[in-house]
């Protein structure tokens, strides 16, 4: 799978995203497939990948400039490790005007009732994204 997402052709002026696993997830497996869907319509893309340290992805959102930053949660770890990371990330998203933010995968929406995003949209359905 990453070799497929790594010699897949894709127009220079194609849109861009980036998936990142949350700090303290181990997974990225779901996120290749995510963004292997992506290439499929057109996008470019990029993977931070599984558990990234704190600050890196907000580090390379600025650096990286894509269109959109998908975040992925499969558990609660990431907001039981570290409470106050999705209210950080929302911050940062809001400041960045242009770049849409998204978060999936269950943990995220388990946690969510414990906090009111104001940026960062939640959503499991890539077909949210590409609308």
């Amino acid at each position: 799978m990453v070799q497929i997402r790594r010699n897949y052709q894709y127009r220079e002026n194609a849109p861009f995203v980036v998936g990142a696993c949350l700090p303290y997830e181990h997974h990225e497996v779901a996120m290749h497939l995510v963004l292997l869907q992506f290439m499929m319509k057109g996008w470019k893309t990029q993977l931070i990948g599984a558990s990234p340290a704190p600050g890196a992805i907000e580090s390379l959102e600025e650096k990286l400039k894509p269109d959109v930053v998908l975040l992925s949660a499969t558990t609660t770890i990431p907001f039981e490790t570290d409470p106050q990371l999705l209210q950080r990330l929302d911050q940062f998203a809001e400041k960045q005007t242009d770049i849409t933010f998204y978060l999936g995968g269950q943990g995220g929406i388990t946690y969510l009732p414990n906090y009111k995003l104001r940026a960062i949209r939640v959503t499991n359905s890539i077909e949210d994204i590409l609308k």
